[in-house]
């Protein structure tokens, strides 16, 4: 008799984790280089889509994982797919795992612009403009409307950790450099860092990479219950102001 309540008792535990284990929902950060969209400071998370993902789940029986990583061991890790349930952002064109399953709205929309110092003389009107110029990228991220001229040689790149490196090289560099990026990047870092936005030429950069949204990505494998609850969350939040007023925060 005690055996029998003994293997009740771990049935009952074991059945117990699973269910909690249920309710949790894995949230992959970028390390360092996603502001303003994700950010992490002494373990606080925050950043417009860390803010639209904890407003989703605010008050619901489902806890957010935390799990912050350098970007490519990110991708990575989302890609062997262990967790079933896990959630980050992405875009269609991203490829990977970050385009594979989306939410049914988005959430933003990216715009690139191309950013020189205002000692630099240099004028952005065609991709041939910069192909004797030395272009900042950030480590990690693809440019596929770049990729050819990269290839061919046409264009340098100088791939830098951070945007206090790139802005370094922009100062140092005046007149050979340029630094490609998203714009709500570009605004938050320098505030980030205390520069003056007047130090900076910032020029669009739609004709070469053009406007494009973001979404919500999920693992392929999500709970479908799961998934509906978050569309549905997310679209309530959007018709109600609250992703503008995000949006608003970080702008």
């Amino acid at each position: 008799m005690l055996k029998i309540a003994h293997l009740t008792t771990s049935v009952f535990l074991i059945s117990s984790a699973f269910a909690a284990n249920d309710n949790n929902v894995n949230y992959y950060v970028i390390a360092k280089q996603a502001a303003p969209f994700q950010i992490e400071t002494d373990n606080l998370h925050s950043g417009i889509v860390t803010d639209i993902i904890q407003a989703i789940f605010e008050d619901s029986n489902y806890k957010l994982q935390y799990h912050t990583y350098p970007f490519n061991r990110m991708i990575s890790i989302l890609e062997n797919d262990n967790d079933t349930n896990w959630i980050t952002y992405g875009s269609p064109g991203w490829g990977g795992p970050q385009a594979e399953n989306l939410s049914d709205i988005p959430i933003y929309t990216v715009n690139h612009v191309l950013v020189s110092h205002s000692n630099s003389t240099f004028e952005f009107n065609h991709i041939e403009d910069i192909e004797n110029k030395i272009i900042i990228l950030l480590h990690g991220f693809d440019y596929p409307q770049l990729a050819p001229y990269l290839n061919q040689g046409k264009i340098e790149e100088l791939r830098v950790k951070d945007y206090d490196a790139a802005f370094r090289v922009l100062q140092k560099l005046p007149e050979d450099t340029a630094f490609v990026e998203m714009e709500s990047r570009i605004n938050y870092n320098l505030k980030k860092s205390n520069q003056k936005k007047s130090q900076y030429n910032i020029q669009s950069f739609s004709n070469v990479i053009p406007n494009y949204p973001i979404y919500l990505a999920f693992s392929p494998n999500m709970d479908h219950d799961l998934q509906m609850f978050i569309n549905k969350k997310l679209t309530k939040i959007k018709d109600n102001g609250q992703i503008n007023k995000i949006l608003d925060k970080y702008r």
